[in-house]
């Protein structure tokens, strides 16, 4: 049986923010399954890190919150664009 090599993230998954696409959507954080990225309306908004509540995680199938009962892990997807670092 081969075993898919591991891969190793070195970013949080926060977006770019730089295409249509992406305005107004949430992303998910990579690290931390109650924060997500939520993105504005104008390219030239960076992306805000945001919160559930205490008692939910960001379900990234979902685009939102759910109790922490209800959310599944899910292998994280890069987002369309990255920040300028």
């Amino acid at each position: 049986m081969s075993q898919r090599p591991l891969q190793i993230r070195d970013d949080n998954g926060e977006p770019g923010c730089k295409t249509t696409d992406e305005r107004h959507q949430r992303f998910r954080h990579f690290w931390d399954p109650s924060a997500y990225w939520q993105c504005g309306a104008t390219p030239d908004q960076p992306a805000q890190i945001k919160h559930c509540a205490s008692n939910e995680l960001y379900y990234d199938v979902a685009k939102s919150c759910v109790k922490w009962k209800d959310w599944k892990w899910t292998e994280p997807q890069e987002p369309p664009t990255k920040p300028d670092k």
